[in-house]
């Protein structure tokens, strides 16, 4: 079991729901991936034309030193897992969950065992706790740390185009910092920053090529 602030997993999975593939006919991208990698959470989605990954360490946090976390130690002795939700568990994660500005810091607990997901409350607030089945269908997420890796390069290119909508959604990020783009080529993606805890990438179009 792993423990995180409330505003911490809903605000990475609210980060990477809109790169997610919108429709259930094809499960594998109709999904949100959540790793645990022993000392950080990541939370990865695509939808094909771009990547999305947003991570969380227990000591990014500016106001660790409040009165309110004196007894609290964020994250946990969990060996690394993974496990990856349909998008809908994903929405109603966030749904159920959501907090208020001055609320984010309450402590919510994941854990992982036996194919199934639980998160809940970690004080007395009247939620019961959520648990999420991991299908099997949902095993063929594609690795796109190793997408992002495998064009990690910078090129100059003359122009590119982009769907604007696609595009728009990085602006839904948690804006912690300002967006940076660097790109690999005029038909390879983009790379997408967003401070330190957001990474992403998008496709761009071909000149004339319809936007979706």
């Amino acid at each position: 079991m792993i423990l995180i602030p409330t505003g911490e997993l809903t605000g990475a999975l609210a980060d990477v729901i809109p790169f997610t593939f919108p429709d259930d006919d094809l499960p594998a991208l109709n999904c949100v991936r959540i790793e645990w990698d022993g000392s950080m959470l990541h939370a990865l989605s695509t939808d094909r034309y771009r990547i999305a990954w947003a991570s969380w360490h227990p000591d990014d946090d500016p106001d660790m030193d409040t009165q309110d976390d004196l007894f609290t130690t964020w994250g946990g002795a969990d060996d690394p897992w993974s496990a990856t939700i349909t998008l809908d568990d994903a929405k109603e994660l966030v749904k159920v969950f959501k907090l208020p500005l001055k609320e984010q810091r309450v402590p919510l607990s994941v854990d992982f065992a036996n194919g199934q997901v639980t998160v809940r409350r970690d004080r007395d607030t009247g939620y019961t706790a959520l648990r999420l089945d991991i299908p099997d269908q949902l095993a063929e997420f594609p690795d796109v740390r190793k997408l992002l890796a495998d064009s990690d390069r910078v090129e100059s290119v003359a122009g590119l185009a982009f769907n604007a909508k696609f595009l728009a959604d990085f602006g839904k990020v948690r804006p912690r910092a300002p967006m940076q783009m660097s790109f690999t080529g005029s038909k390879t993606i983009a790379h997408v920053a967003i401070g330190k805890r957001f990474a992403g990438a998008i496709m761009p179009i071909n000149e004339g090529q319809e936007a979706a």
